[in-house]
C-alpha cells in the first residue's frame, strides 16, 4: 500500500513539475461524432437479391480527457483515453428481406498523435496519429420486412398476397460478436486554440477517424458457388468538439 501511494505521489510530482514548465497541459474535449455513409456489397455474384449494407449519417457522442505535451516550439504530442459512442443508420438488404434501423457501437479509445503548429501565434494545430479501440458494446435495433415484389409463382407473375406484403418484425440485436474486442485505426485532426477568458483557454476540434479492423473477417462463405461473400466496409467517423485546458 505504501509503495502504491509513493508511486502515485511521484507521478503527480512529475506531472506537476512539467505542468509548471508549461510542457504538459491537461485537456478535456467533447462533442458529437458523425458517421460517414458507405455501401458494402456483400457478394460478387450478379444474381438478383445480392445482399448489401448501406449506412447513413447518424449522430453519436464522445468525451476525451487528454494530455498535450510540448515537444518544441512548433510540435506537440497528444495522448488521450476517452469514451466514444458511434451511431449508424443501417439498411441491410438480403434478397427480399430489408432490415432498417440504427446501430450503436460503444468503445474506449486511446488516441495518440503528433501536432504541427502553424498560423498566428501557432494557434492552429494539424495532427496525425492512430488509436486503439476497446469494444464495450454493439447493438442494432430496427425493423425487418419482406418485399413481396421479388417473389414469383414460378412464372412471370409476382405474388400479390397482402399478408406477405405487410409482413414485418422488430429486432433488437446484440451484435458485439460482429466486432473485434480490440481494434486499431488512424486519424487526422485540426485544432484551433481559443480563449474563453483571461484565465481559461480552450480549443475547437475537427477529427476524421478511419477504422482498420473493427469488423470481424467472418463473412466469407467458400464453396457456395456463385456467391462469394465479402466484408462489410470499415467505418469512418468525424468528430466535432470543443475543449478546455484544465
Amino acid at each position: 500500500m505504501k509503495q502504491k501511494l509513493l508511486l502515485t505521489l511521484s507521478i503527480l510530482f512529475f506531472i506537476n513539475s512539467y505542468s509548471q514548465q508549461k510542457k504538459i497541459e491537461f485537456q478535456l474535449s467533447l462533442g458529437p461524432t458523425f458517421s460517414i455513409p458507405k455501401t458494402s456489397k456483400l457478394n460478387n455474384s450478379d444474381i438478383n437479391g445480392n445482399p448489401e449494407i448501406k449506412t447513413s449519417i447518424n449522430i453519436g457522442a464522445f468525451i476525451l480527457p487528454s494530455l498535450n505535451y510540448r515537444l518544441a516550439e512548433k510540435t506537440s504530442l497528444d495522448i488521450g483515453l476517452g469514451f466514444y459512442m458511434d451511431r449508424f443508420t443501417i439498411e441491410d438488404r438480403n434478397a427480399n428481406v430489408i432490415s432498417e434501423g440504427n446501430r450503436s457501437v460503444n468503445q474506449i479509445q486511446t488516441p495518440i498523435n503528433i501536432n504541427f503548429h502553424f498560423g498566428n501565434n501557432n494557434s492552429y494545430l494539424f495532427g496525425i496519429g492512430g488509436f486503439s479501440s476497446f469494444l464495450l458494446s454493439a447493438k442494432e435495433k430496427g425493423e425487418s420486412r419482406i418485399n413481396s415484389s421479388g417473389f414469383t409463382t414460378g412464372g412471370d407473375i409476382p405474388i400479390e398476397n397482402p399478408l406477405v406484403t405487410n409482413m414485418s418484425q422488430n429486432f433488437d440485436n446484440d451484435i458485439k460478436n460482429k466486432y473485434n474486442s480490440v481494434s486499431f485505426g488512424a486519424f487526422i485532426q485540426l485544432k484551433k486554440n481559443i480563449s474563453f477568458s483571461t484565465k481559461t483557454n480552450g480549443f475547437l476540434l475537427l477529427k476524421i477517424n478511419q477504422n482498420f479492423n473493427s469488423i470481424k473477417n467472418n463473412h466469407s462463405a467458400p464453396g457456395i458457388g456463385l456467391i462469394e461473400f465479402k466484408n462489410e466496409k470499415e467505418p469512418t467517423t468525424i468528430n466535432l468538439g470543443i475543449g478546455i485546458e484544465i
